[in-house]
């Protein structure tokens, strides 16, 4: 049996809850999604630092249909076109930082995470605050062209 790897990308952005991309235009992650939706990364990143077996420097997983969103751990806190890395205290920090701005945004916003996590980021998080019914795989270009 084929597999229907448009239905499998769908369904892992479902799971995700939330779309993600980098954007070299502004250098920045980009993540979009509900409220509840964008909350599910920092349930990752908590599940993340909760695993014993990240607690090594460059131990790392992988997130999304695509896998390029990478979470890292690292001596210190620092986000790259690469990865999203620190510590593992600095990811629970990262974890709450994301919890808390989301809790007081409001859908239609955008906020960013940058130098309240680490000081020698080369790169920033952005996030957009899409309405309840939002679906993730609708921004994925690569599963809706001919």
């Amino acid at each position: 049996m084929a597999i229907n790897w448009n239905e499998k990308f769908i369904d892992e952005w479902r799971q995700l809850r939330f779309h993600y991309d980098f954007e070299n235009e502004d250098n920045e992650w980009k993540f979009l999604g509900s409220k509840e939706g964008l909350k599910n990364l920092a349930t990752l990143v908590d599940a993340y630092t909760n695993n014993k077996g990240n607690v090594g420097i460059s131990e790392h997983e992988h997130y999304g249909p695509y896998s390029y969103l990478k979470i890292m751990t690292w001596d210190k806190p620092t986000i790259t076109r690469g990865f999203i890395a620190g510590t593992i205290q600095d990811l629970k920090k990262l974890s709450e930082i994301i919890t808390d701005k989301i809790n007081k945004a409001c859908v239609g916003e955008t906020f960013r995470i940058d130098k309240e996590y680490g000081i020698d980021n080369t790169a920033t998080l952005s996030f957009d605050v899409m309405p309840d019914n939002f679906d993730p795989a609708s921004l994925d270009k690569q599963l809706f062209t001919e």
